[in-house]
């Protein structure tokens, strides 16, 4: 019933925002911890379903969920690929996670949900490169398990024949390949940054490179970085700079 009430909106975009937002207040107003639980996971469907009969949002923005409800909306350069991820409000100082993927291809938008440990994680950017002749995208994402003890990672991503591959292992360290690379840091070591969410791993068009903030043994984020610089089929580490 709520999903048609939903999907009745599709012409008016911000009616439906409000309709998701006031879903949303309710998760968060709810003290019965097996209510929040079917609220957050009826929360998580009904979007689901609207995204998914609905691919004019593959291109809206969402503005006013992002700003009331903390939805983030991480979307690639070329518009092929987007992220949505939100606190489930089902965790404490760590922080559950939902995630829901969009993408183009053959002419169409697909949606699916991220299984892969993505209840742990939200995604806030998105890069993209060319390499071995084809276009993987850099997604970088955020965990939070306490005030202090947060992560950040990259995994790469592409699509082919509608399908969207997170296997291929494109970093390539001293000893291995890998296909997602994560470090972890105490976050009052950035506290003070301007930025949220925080920017520390970063690519650079010009250099092909992946800069990494090097951590020490304290957890604390130094001025030091990793280097990832693409050769062939490959980001290689390239050391410490």
């Amino acid at each position: 019933m709520t999903s048609h009430f939903a999907f009745s909106q599709v012409g008016n975009l911000p009616k439906t925002e409000d309709f998701f937002i006031d879903k949303y207040e309710k998760i968060s107003n709810e003290k019965d911890s097996e209510v929040k639980a079917n609220l957050s996971l009826d929360y998580f469907e009904t979007f689901k379903d609207f995204l998914s009969k609905n691919p004019k949002t593959f291109n809206y923005d969402f503005q006013k969920i992002k700003k009331e409800s903390g939805l983030s909306v991480a979307t690639s350069r070329d518009g092929k690929l987007r992220f949505y991820s939100w606190d489930t409000q089902m965790g404490g100082t760590m922080k559950n996670f939902a995630q829901i993927i969009q993408f183009q291809s053959n002419g169409k938008v697909v949606t699916i949900s991220n299984n892969s440990d993505s209840d742990a994680y939200f995604v806030s950017k998105i890069f993209d490169v060319n390499l071995n002749n084809k276009k993987y995208y850099l997604i970088i994402s955020n965990g939070i398990f306490s005030t202090k003890d947060v992560s950040q990672a990259i995994q790469a991503f592409r699509i082919e024949n509608s399908e969207l591959i997170d296997t291929d292992k494109i970093f390539k360290t001293k000893k291995e390949t890998l296909n997602r690379i994560e470090f972890s840091f105490d976050f009052f070591s950035v506290v003070n940054r301007p930025e949220r969410p925080l920017e520390l791993i970063t690519f650079d068009d010009k250099s092909n490179s992946i800069y990494i903030p090097f951590v020490n043994e304290k957890g604390e984020v130094t001025s030091k970085r990793l280097v990832y610089q693409k050769k062939g089929n490959y980001f290689e580490y390239k050391g410490i700079q």
